[in-house]
């Protein structure tokens, strides 16, 4: 192969890798507004992220009188010491199409772990604008792991059972800031 031609194919390599790093630093939002859709989007609301609801209560290991369809965490322990962010780790089971509790509600800065069973098929947990999934086999039990952050309230589905317009959805809401007070609510 001759200079010229070489010289041709390094230069339309060079800009092939400009485009692909400028496309991706936009959809990660590195230069101004990446899509609402998908991704950690900041304060950006899209079809399965809204606000979070005023006066929500962040329910501690043990909390009692929570809502219908709100998970209790079955751990709440300081993520590290010295530190107000809580590991919480909740239960939530998928069966005859619906999501048991629905709910996941966990204060901002935390590390959220969610024991996921599908008891009676395949389910699926997508969570698109944290950018999380799992998938569970029947009997079988995944973990969904992960920092609660942005705050806003995520709706999440299984897609392999009709995506949002099936009954297999719930939510996980991230509380701006911590709260002692609210962590402790019992």
């Amino acid at each position: 192969m001759d200079n010229k031609k070489r010289d041709i194919i390094v230069y339309l390599s060079v800009a092939l890798i400009v485009i692909v790093v400028v496309a991706a630093g936009y959809f990660a939002g590195w230069f101004g507004s990446a899509p609402a859709t998908g991704g950690n989007s900041g304060g950006q609301t899209s079809a399965t992220r809204s606000a979070v609801p005023a006066n929500m209560v962040v329910p501690g290991a043990g909390a009692t009188g929570t809502p219908q369809g709100v998970a209790v965490p079955q751990i709440s322990i300081p993520a590290a010491p010295g530190v107000q962010a809580q590991l919480r780790v909740f239960n939530i089971s998928a069966e005859k199409g619906v999501f048991t509790p629905s709910t996941v509600i966990a204060n901002e800065g935390d590390t959220v772990r969610i024991n996921f069973t599908a008891v009676d098929k395949t389910y699926d947990m997508t969570v698109p604008d944290l950018n999380l999934r799992q998938t569970a086999q029947k009997g079988e039990t995944k973990i969904l792991e992960f920092g609660a952050n942005p705050s806003g309230k995520f709706t999440y589905y299984c897609e392999s059972c009709g995506g949002l317009n099936s009954s297999a959805t719930g939510f996980i809401v991230v509380v701006p800031g911590t709260s002692a007070a609210s962590s402790a609510a019992k």
